[in-house]
């Protein structure tokens, strides 16, 4: 059985499940095998099923993709996206492979404590530890998506921090959707391990060319042992022509924190898993993001906080910007078990609607089987107050003008937090682009 180059994403799956071969993956034939069972006969979630209820997959099922090489990507290409974070360590990913070309030398890091390895090279013994990293650091459910990243993904990245150490350089990843005349398929796989009491900052963009198109479905696992410290910045880049579903799985240790950062500009399709899972007392998690879409773009966020044991605290906020038709979701599950006493648990979700046509669905839930803790929720839809904008005007301000500082107004309570202050100026001047494409609707 062969296949063209330009083919519908589905049967593609099933024929690279139905395929014998055992190398040109990131991992092993054991760890594929039960992942490409699945993919034989591959089902996708409908709205039938509670968690995808808002977010249709019709349009990614169809998609064509384009098997032919990838295209070019040069360091012209990367200066915009390096300004980010212009002293970090970068690593560059094409179509989902690494390209030591574009990178950084990754093994400049051998005496600080970080560890950087391809999981496609690691020996037997490092590939196992890796993969124990997997299974240890797994999703409460098996969507089509883990499966499809498990077993078709053909490069890794594993993240290791050595005990005690805190890695000053913040480490930088950008995947680049190179052009071509159909989408192109990338299922980047990155594992992340923080020994006790070290410390790791991640910046990770995805972007498209202008004019690419493409499927890419990556997946992260995290392992936080005891006091350790990481910090992580998404920031979704790609073109309205792109899919883009992530899972992404942290468990942490006692004592342990991580606090991740989304930023979701571009897609047509965006759908990002986020599972926090605490395994041991004393240990924290703060999840902050924007999604800002416009057109007819699909922005679905989607966070399980999973408090198994006590003394542990999570802090969610999440904004939504929506112009034109488009849709937005926010899906926040916050399950507080029997045992979790002291649980400290807060979420909220405000979004922000400039068109009439445009939508986001909010379902921030809680689930508490304990009896002391302190928990609460909350979801706003709205549209920009009209009293500020009577009294901007009556300053002088344009109506237009006045919008525009209202909506920056509304992102910066997200932006605010950002510590790392070259990605903070970055990214308000990303938000700032963005409304000015909306401009032509404050008239």
């Amino acid at each position: 059985m062969s296949l063209g180059n330009n083919i519908n994403f589905l049967d593609w799956i099933q024929f690279q499940a139905s395929q014998a071969t055992t190398r040109g993956y990131a991992l092993s034939s054991n760890m594929r095998t039960p992942a490409l069972q699945v993919l034989k006969d591959p089902v996708f979630p409908s709205r039938q099923h509670e968690e995808w209820h808002y977010t249709p997959l019709e349009t990614l099922r169809s998609q064509k993709l384009d098997l032919t090489s990838s295209g070019d990507i040069t360091s012209d290409h990367l200066l915009e996206f390096k300004a980010a974070v212009p002293d970090a360590l970068t690593l560059v990913f094409v179509d989902g492979l690494f390209s030591p070309e574009l990178s950084d030398d990754r093994y400049s890091t051998q005496n600080t404590g970080l560890t950087l390895a391809l999981i496609e090279t690691l020996n037997d013994s490092d590939r196992i530890q890796v993969e124990t990293l997997i299974q240890e650091s797994h999703f409460s459910d098996t969507n089509i998506f883990q499966q499809i990243n498990l077993g078709l993904s053909n490069s890794g990245l594993f993240i290791q921090v050595a005990q005690g150490c805190e890695i000053k350089q913040t480490l930088h990843c950008i995947y680049f959707s190179s052009n071509s005349e159909s989408a192109r398929f990338s299922s980047p796989l990155k594992v992340i391990h923080l020994a006790p009491h070290s410390k790791l900052e991640l910046v990770e963009q995805f972007v498209a060319l202008t004019g690419a198109s493409g499927v890419t479905i990556p997946a992260d696992y995290i392992k936080l042992e005891t006091g350790a410290a990481l910090t992580t910045y998404r920031i979704g880049l790609e073109s309205d022509q792109t899919h883009h579903i992530s899972n992404i799985a942290c468990h942490l240790a006692d004592t342990a924190s991580i606090h991740t950062h989304h930023y979701l500009f571009g897609s047509r399709l965006t759908r990002c898993n986020q599972e926090i899972n605490f395994d041991k007392p004393g240990s924290e998690a703060v999840l902050r993001g924007i999604y800002l879409g416009n057109g007819s773009q699909h922005l679905d966020v989607r966070t399980r906080i999973d408090h198994a044991q006590p003394h542990c605290h999570s802090d969610q906020h999440f904004r939504g910007i929506l112009d034109d038709q488009a849709r937005g979701v926010f899906n926040g599950l916050v399950l507080v078990r029997q045992d979790a006493q002291q649980t400290d648990a807060q979420q909220s979700n405000k979004n922000l609607l400039l068109s009439s046509e445009a939508r986001v669905d909010t379902k921030p839930q809680l689930e508490i089987f304990a009896d002391d803790v302190k928990c609460a929720h909350g979801a706003t839809i709205g549209q920009l107050d009209e009293d500020a904008l009577f009294y901007l005007q009556s300053r002088g301000i344009s109506k237009s003008d006045a919008r525009l500082m209202l909506t920056r107004a509304f992102a910066s309570a997200i932006t605010e937090q950002i510590e790392l202050l070259p990605l903070r100026s970055y990214l308000e001047d990303r938000i700032d682009a963005k409304m000015m494409e909306l401009r032509a609707n404050y008239v």
